[in-house]
C-alpha cells in the first residue's frame, strides 16, 4: 500500500469513528439506545439492514466461489425478494405491533422465561462465532492484501467497531452503516470497472462462457436440476435452503430484525425490507461478476490454462481462488486499492457494530432481568454489555487464526456451519406462531434438542447439498419441538392435538 491508500483508509477510519460518537443523542430509556428512539426512515434501515448481513466473508467467499466453480451460488439472488415479501407481510407486522426491544420477547409471551432465555442464547451463541469468523477472514484477506500483520487488523476492525458502538448506540451503528455502505459498494464497482477494462469485453465473455464461469445458465447444466441432495448447489437445494437461510437470517435474526423494529412506522420498516434485498441483490451480482472477471485475468495472464481449471483438486482450486483474488485487488491503482481495503475494513465493522450491538440488547433484555429480577438502563449495563461483547468477538477472532485451515473454503463454511445454525431459532418462532398445540415444555426442550444436533451436524456431517444444512436443522428441530410437545400432553392426559 502506498501513501495514498494509507490516507484513504485513515481517513475512512476516523471518519466512521467520529460518525458513530456524534451521532449519539442523549438517551433516557432502553429504546434510545437499543432501538434509536423508533426514529429511523426506511432508507437507513434498509441500507443498514443490507450492510448488517453482508461482511468481508461475502467479499471473499462469492468471487472465489464463482472463480472456482461457476455461477451457481447465484441461484440464491431472487430468493432476497421471496424473503422480503414473506417477511414483510407474514412476519413483520405481528412483530412490530408488540413493539419490542428483543425480538426474543415474543417467547415469553408465548411460552414462559425458559424458551425466552433459551432463544437468546442460542442467538448470543451463533452470533459471537459469525462476528468472530467475520473477524478472521478480514484478517486473513486483508494481511494478505496489504501485508499487515493479521492480528493488527483484527484489533483495529474489532476495537475501533467496538467503541463507537458502545458510544452511540443503535443510532451511531445505523448512521455508520449507511456510510459504509457507499465506501463498500463504491470500492466494488470501481474494482470491477478496472478489472473488466484490461480484458476487453469481447475476450472476456468468449473466455468466461467457454470454461463454464456462467454455469448453469450458459451453457445451461441439465445437472443443476437433478434431485441428487448431494450434489454440491442444485437449484432445489438451493431454492430451499438459501430460503430457509434468509428467512431464518431476516425474520429470528436479532441482529436485522432490531433494525426493522427501530424504524417511526411499520410501513417504513416494509420498504426497508425491500431496499434491502434490492441492494443485496445488485453486491452479489457484482462480487459474482467480479469473481469471472479476476479468472478471465488470471487466463490472460497464464496462470490458469483455458478450460483447464476445472481438472484440477477442490482444494487447488480454492487456493488458487484466493490468490488471484488477493493479486487483482493488489494491483488495483493507487488510491483505488486504498479505497477497496476501506472497503473491506467496511463490510467487516458493519456486521461487528450490529452484532453486538444485539448481543447486548438480547443480554439485557432477555437473560438479565430474568437472572437478577431487575432491568439495567441503557447507559449503564448496556455499554458495558457492549464492551464486553465486543471483546470476546475479538479474541475469537484472534484465536481463530492459529486453528482455522483451509480444509473448508469461506462459501462452505458460512453456509454449511454459519447460516445452519440459526435454524433453530427460525424452527421456535414458526412453532411459536404458527403451530397453536406447542407447549412451552415443548419448546423448550425441543429447541434443546434441535439446537444441539444442529451443530454436531453441521459440523460432523459432510457431503450433504451445502444450502440443505440449514433446511435439515430446521425439520429435526420443529419435529423436536412438537414431538416432545405431544409427550408431554400425553403423560398429563391433555388433547393432544388441542
Amino acid at each position: 500500500m502506498g501513501y495514498m491508500d494509507y490516507i484513504i483508509l485513515g481517513v475512512y477510519l476516523v471518519a466512521v469513528t467520529v460518525l458513530g460518537i456524534f451521532s449519539r443523542q442523549k438517551e433516557r430509556t432502553r429504546t434510545d439506545f437499543y432501538l434509536a428512539g423508533r426514529s429511523m426512515g426506511w432508507i437507513p434501515i434498509g441500507l443498514s439492514v443490507m450492510v448488517t448481513a453482508f461482511s468481508v466473508v461475502n467479499y471473499m467467499a462469492i468471487p472465489t466461489e464463482v472463480f472456482a466453480n461457476g455461477s451457481y451460488v447465484l441461484i440464491s439472488l431472487p430468493i432476497f425478494f421471496l424473503s422480503a415479501f414473506l417477511v414483510s407481510r407474514l412476519w413483520l407486522p405481528r412483530l412490530y405491533r408488540m413493539q419490542l426491544s428483543s425480538v426474543y420477547s415474543f417467547f415469553q409471551e408465548r411460552f414462559d422465561s425458559r424458551v425466552r432465555i433459551l432463544a437468546s442464547s442460542v442467538f448470543i451463541i451463533w452470533r459471537v462465532f459469525w462476528m468472530a469468523t467475520a473477524l478472521y477472514a478480514a484478517g486473513m484477506l486483508l494481511s494478505k492484501i496489504s501485508h499487515t500483520n493479521i492480528y493488527l487488523i483484527i484489533l483495529i476492525a474489532g476495537l475501533a467497531a467496538t467503541l463507537y458502538t458502545g458510544i452511540g448506540g443503535m443510532r451511531a451503528v445505523m448512521w455508520t452503516d449507511c456510510l459504509q455502505f457507499a465506501v463498500l459498494f463504491g470500492g466494488i464497482i470501481i474494482a470491477l470497472v478496472l478489472v473488466l477494462a484490461a480484458q476487453g469485453w469481447d475476450d472476456f465473455f468468449a473466455t468466461a462462457a467457454g470454461d463454464g464461469k456462467f454455469m448453469p445458465f450458459y451453457p445451461f447444466d441439465p445437472g443443476f436440476f437433478s434431485l441428487d441432495p448431494h450434489l454440491r448447489i442444485g437449484f432445489f437445494s438451493g431454492v430451499i435452503g438459501v430460503t430457509v437461510a434468509f428467512l431464518t437470517r431476516y425474520g429470528a435474526d436479532q441482529v436485522v430484525v432490531q433494525r426493522y423494529l427501530t424504524a417511526r412506522s411499520l410501513a417504513d420498516a416494509q420498504r426497508g425490507i425491500w431496499l434491502n434485498a434490492a441492494a443485496a441483490f445488485i453486491a452479489l451480482l457484482l462480487l459474482a461478476l467480479f469473481g469471472v472477471a479476476i479468472y478471465v485475468k488470471a487466463v490472460a495472464a497464464g496462470v490458469v490454462p483455458a478450460g483447464g481449471l476445472n481438472l484440477t483438486p477442490v482444494a487447488q482450486r480454492k487456493l488458487l481462488a484466493v490468490q488471484q483474488l488477493v493479486a487483482a485487488i493488489s494491483n488495483l491503482p493507487a488510491g483505488v486499492y486504498g479505497l477497496v481495503v476501506s472497503g473491506l475494513l467496511a463490510a467487516t465493522m458493519s456486521s461487528i457494530d450490529s452484532g453486538i450491538n444485539a448481543c447486548s440488547n438480547a443480554w439485557e433484555n432477555d437473560i438479565h432481568p430474568l437472572f437478577t429480577g431487575k432491568a439495567a438502563t441503557a447507559t449503564g449495563l448496556g455499554r458495558y454489555s457492549t464492551l464486553g461483547f465486543g471483546i470476546i468477538c475479538t479474541l475469537l477472532g484472534l484465536l481463530l487464526v492459529p486453528l482455522v485451515g483451509y480444509t473448508k473454503s469461506l462459501f462452505v463454511i458460512v453456509n454449511q456451519i454459519v447460516n445452519a445454525l440459526g435454524s433453530p431459532l427460525l424452527a421456535l418462532f414458526i412453532a411459536g406462531i404458527y403451530c397453536r398445540g406447542v407447549t412451552a415444555a415443548g419448546a423448550f426442550w425441543g429447541g434443546v434438542c434441535g439446537f444441539v444436533f444442529s451443530v454436531l451436524f453441521s459440523l460432523t456431517y459432510n457431503g450433504l447439498a451445502l444450502h440443505y444444512y440449514a433446511v435439515v436443522n430446521l425439520i429435526v428441530t420443529l419435529f423436536c419441538i412438537i414431538t416432545v410437545s405431544m409427550v408431554y400432553k400425553i403423560i398429563r392426559g391433555d388433547t393432544v392435538f388441542k
